[in-house]
């Protein structure tokens, strides 16, 4: 009797071990982006190693609730709530490789639960952002016809933004405001050096330019993926939030270019 309970004692750790795999990583896949449906795919497909008579996942955007239940053991239920959202594939491409892995039985549970604590414990480092977000605002103004000198004041005003969503982020300053402030300065700084400085060319490519890296266009394509999937709920919360924040953005360069 003493080693059946063992036994059982056992394979409780060890559900309770897959359940916290699945659940990090959901959580994970959820701040950095990823669809509705990858997400809900994912902890079902780990869960479903168990082979206990209940894993049920119910994802939305904003959270989700996780259960293994068999008459063999008590229940284990997680509800999880999602606060911050960004996107960040490559970090979503990593739980798809780890949660694959685990599936086909090329990776042991301990592994995989420490590999995605790993992923979890590693810092976000604004350093990337701080350098990448000039430079793509300075090839979108390239790629809009524009000319040096304007992709040159779209790498500044970029900068700006980058400095700016920074700043707001570590000040847990709500993401619509965030969105508004970052335009609106991005825009001010903008109108202002071609005040200052007429010959740099076309403001207008510039500020379409500068605001790009705020446009929801991920939001917006989860938005169909998630619709299309038949997740009505979670495609329609993605829709709203893309107009939230096509609507920040938009508010944000009228104050800009108003003030300036």
């Amino acid at each position: 009797a003493w080693a059946h309970n063992g036994f059982q004692e056992e394979n409780a750790m060890n559900y309770k071990l897959l359940l916290d795999t699945a659940v990090t990583a959901g959580e994970l896949m959820l701040e950095n982006g990823a669809e509705t449906y990858r997400v809900e795919d994912t902890m079902h497909r780990m869960l479903s190693l168990s082979r206990l008579q209940t894993a049920e996942v119910f994802v939305t955007m904003t959270g989700f609730v996780a259960t293994l239940d068999d008459p063999s053991i008590h229940s284990l239920t997680v509800v999880r709530r999602i606060t911050d959202r960004g996107t960040n594939l490559d970090m979503i491409d990593r739980l798809n490789t780890i949660s694959r892995r685990l599936c086909t039985g090329e990776l042991e549970l301990e592994e995989a639960f420490r590999q995605v604590r790993e992923l979890k414990r590693r810092p976000w480092r604004p350093q990337a952002f701080l350098i990448s977000t000039p430079v793509v605002t300075a090839a979108f103004a390239l790629t809009y016809g524009g000319t040096l000198p304007e992709a040159f004041v779209s790498a500044l005003t970029g900068l700006v933004t980058a400095v700016c969503l920074y700043a707001c982020r570590r000040l847990r300053i709500q993401a619509f405001f965030g969105t508004l402030l970052s335009a609106a300065t991005a825009s001010m700084l903008a109108a202002g050096l071609f005040r200052m400085f007429p010959g740099f060319g076309s403001l207008d490519a510039v500020v379409i330019a500068s605001i790009m890296p705020l446009v929801p266009g991920v939001a917006i394509t989860n938005a169909v993926f998630d619709t299309l999937h038949g997740d009505y709920l979670s495609g329609t919360a993605r829709m709203l939030e893309a107009f939230v924040t096509a609507a920040a953005v938009a508010m944000g360069i009228g104050i800009g270019l108003g003030v300036s």
